[in-house]
């Protein structure tokens, strides 16, 4: 019964997801050379939160040739698909997903996810309009990237457990044998 915020790539209607959807927040914003390629919608910032896709179809040195991952929405079904007949049930199926898409085309930027972060737990983020129809009480960036943790992510982390939100964050994939970033954070 609870709100779960899903930080990841955004979502794509899905039966087993619509009951459950509130509208959330797409906070990829512009690339340095001031297009859109990360984002994949031709605009930055929007209260658009579905996802138009991640594939990559040039090889670069940080980025391979990749389908679309649909990534937000599956981690979205793993928590509050519905009970119904169609497929699976959410481990939270009571739950409500809040989409917020932070992510698209080769990842994304640590300053847009710390962004989605403090706005889906209800706090202000300039040039943004406030959450406050669909406060988080659980934040789930199933995310990772080999870093440390940044001053960016912890500020963004502490922020929302101290508005009261839990923060589940993934440790990391592929065997890796070290906690990445953001789940290195305190």
């Amino acid at each position: 019964g609870v709100t779960v915020a899903v930080l990841d790539t955004g979502y794509r209607p899905h039966a087993e997801l619509v009951g459950n959807v509130v509208p959330g927040y797409d906070f990829v914003s512009a690339d340095a050379s001031n297009h859109f390629a990360t984002a994949n919608d031709d605009d930055g910032r929007d209260a658009d939160a579905q996802d138009p896709g991640d594939w990559n179809t040039t090889e670069t040195t940080s980025c391979n040739v990749a389908d679309s991952t649909w990534h937000g929405t599956r981690v979205a079904g793993i928590i509050g698909a519905e009970a119904n007949t169609i497929g699976t049930i959410g481990a939270a199926y009571g739950a409500t997903i809040l989409p917020v898409r932070v992510l698209g085309v080769c990842g994304g930027y640590v300053s847009d996810i710390a962004a989605g972060i403090q706005w889906a737990a209800g706090l202000g983020v300039p040039g943004v309009p406030n959450n406050t129809a669909h406060i988080a009480k659980v934040i789930n960036l199933s995310i990772g990237a080999n870093s440390t943790c940044s001053a960016t992510f912890q500020e963004a982390i502490t922020a929302a457990r101290n508005a009261g939100s839990v923060i589940v964050v993934a440790t990391g994939n592929d065997s890796a044998t070290t906690i990445s970033a953001p789940a290195n954070c305190t």
